[in-house]
């Protein structure tokens, strides 16, 4: 299907540029920015955060106004203005301009340089949320039509590609940013993003739609104050104020939030690759034979596992449980990938023993990463790959599974608002990771756990604390699990209008909430979606 293919193209590209912004984010603030290590990890989970907080208001936007084709591209030439002045912020303007006659040198000052780059983090943000919010619901909402496997096919195979552009950037790009020229380096994510552009666009007589449906959000927040946020309460409202959709909706996603909120410290774990994973990095050693590999390169082990699994998963596992007649409910899933994510973090801090524990006995060695100075542990950088690996496997339980989870068990008329709650949780855990650490060096000043100098620091505490944290999590999480009720909504001829070539969906489809023991016709709620 053209449609899908250029969706997956489109997407290959834009992760190929919000990574490569983000790889080399930490060595960049330090290197060229001056900023101290715990202020650049900061840095590195704000922006992390913000650009997925912001996926809720992306997935408004384009349910209640403008629709998911018109935010993609909106959001997509927005990303363009942070892709010029992010690359200004790293020249070496002595090099370009020389000297002025009375032999000062031409320069750009260290805050303005930091304004550039942080201003272009901000649009980055904007773009890559509204992209994000929506680009995996609209390709979802191209193969609706085939059925639950096509759209949990659909979603593993998003996610191999998110990883591939992952995986070209830390790599290829952020080899380039580190050991020949930031410039250069971070010029790509600019030709990379143009060609996103252009692939949408080429594409764009082939897509189905829905058309957007008003302001979805704020009627579904007017349910749940009326109904004090118990269903039955919110149930009595339909036939008033507001039709059947709209309070079965409210409902659905009230009922998803335990959910969603059990997630956070997933990705509180998940952020420490690119913050202490990243520090802890720096201080083991680099060199592979005689290759210095970039820090940012070892989260190409949790890519690889993605690229992996995913097909393995999607094959085989998956398939093998559902003829044994035992399939793997989301949640199971979910749970699964939990369980993974917590054992990086211990596995980190086993790692950080033994790494200071060498440091000790075998002295520093001395290297230089970007234009800064490491005395590092003589262990091989790779002693951290189990970590990140085990990162990699819970992605593909977790991660993957919230997206189809926040998909399949959203309204038709609210995919977008919920694919961009879920993205929201990403968020959201990237700042109670920024609050932690907060927290931590606060408590342990007299002790810090982790200091500017790693080496001086007590990182394996935090680790296993992080570790500890998510088993309690992981048990809140089964309480819920146990609980839930999936909805099930049914299309089952929603490509009929393709074959028409019309918009109106036939009268015998009906969406259906199983767990809420409501009925009424799909065509009220996809009336619109269309060939164009």
């Amino acid at each position: 299907m053209y449609s899908v293919i250029s969706l997956l193209v489109c997407n290959l590209c834009e992760q190929i540029t919000y990574y490569s912004v983000a790889a080399n984010m930490i060595l960049f603030c330090t290197s060229v920015l001056d900023y101290s290590s715990p202020e650049a990890a900061t840095i590195s989970l704000v922006f992390s955060g913000i650009a997925l907080f912001l996926n809720v208001l992306g997935g408004y936007i384009a349910d209640s106004m403008a629709g998911r084709y018109n935010t993609i591209l909106g959001a997509g030439l927005i990303y363009l203005i942070c892709l010029v002045m992010i690359p200004i912020s790293s020249v070496d303007y002595k090099d370009v301009f020389g000297r002025s006659e009375d032999g000062s040198a031409y320069d750009m000052t260290l805050e303005a340089r930091r304004v550039y780059f942080l201003g272009g983090l901000v649009f980055v943000a904007m773009g890559t949320s509204s992209i994000r919010a929506n680009i995996g619901a609209f390709g979802a909402l191209q193969v609706q039509g085939l059925g639950e496997h096509a759209v949990q096919s659909f979603f593993n195979w998003f996610y191999w590609v998110n990883n591939a552009g992952a995986l070209v950037a830390y790599s290829g790009v952020a080899y380039l940013q580190q050991n020949i020229s930031w410039v250069w380096g971070l010029s790509v994510p600019f030709f990379s993003m143009s060609i996103a552009l252009v692939v949408l666009v080429l594409a764009r007589g082939t897509y189905r739609h829905t058309p957007p449906a008003g302001s979805v959000l704020t009627s579904v927040f007017s349910v749940w104050r009326k109904g004090c946020g118990q269903f039955e309460e919110m149930r009595k409202t339909k036939g008033g104020s507001y039709d059947d959709v709209t309070v079965d909706g409210a409902v659905g996603v009230l009922r998803i939030m335990p959910v969603f909120v059990l997630m956070i410290f997933y990705w509180v774990i998940y952020s420490q690759m690119m913050s202490t994973f990243f520090l802890q990095s720096e201080s083991l050693n680099v060199k592979v034979g005689d290759v210095k590999v970039p820090a940012a390169m070892l989260t190409i082990f949790d890519i690889l596992i993605i690229l992996v699994f995913i097909p393995l998963v999607d094959r085989l596992i998956y398939p093998l449980f559902r003829r044994l007649g035992r399939p793997l409910k989301q949640l199971q899933r979910i749970g699964v990938g939990l369980l993974l994510v917590g054992g990086s973090v211990v596995t980190a801090g086993v790692v950080e023993m033994y790494r200071k524990q060498d440091l000790q006995v075998h002295g520093a060695v001395v290297q230089v990463l970007g234009d800064e100075k490491f005395n590092a542990s003589s262990m091989s950088v790779l002693v951290q790959v189990p970590q990140f690996a085990l990162v990699g496997a819970s992605e593909v339980f977790a991660s993957i599974t919230g997206l189809e989870f926040a998909f399949t068990q959203a309204h038709p008329c609210m995919q977008g608002v919920l694919t961009g709650f879920f993205m929201m949780t990403w968020g959201l855990g990237t700042f109670v990771s920024s609050a932690i650490l907060k927290i931590v060096e606060v408590a342990t000043k007299d002790d810090p756990w982790l200091p500017d100098d790693i080496n001086n620091g007590k990182a394996e505490y935090l680790f296993f604390l992080l570790g500890a944290m998510m088993f309690v999590n992981f048990i809140g999480f089964v309480l819920v699990a146990r609980r839930y009720k999936y909805a099930t909504y049914h299309a089952e001829e929603i490509v009929a209008a393709d074959q028409k070539g019309e918009g109106a969906c036939v009268d015998k489809n009906v969406v259906r909430c199983d767990d809420m023991n409501v009925t009424y016709p799909e065509s009220r709620v996809c009336q619109g979606i269309n060939k164009h």
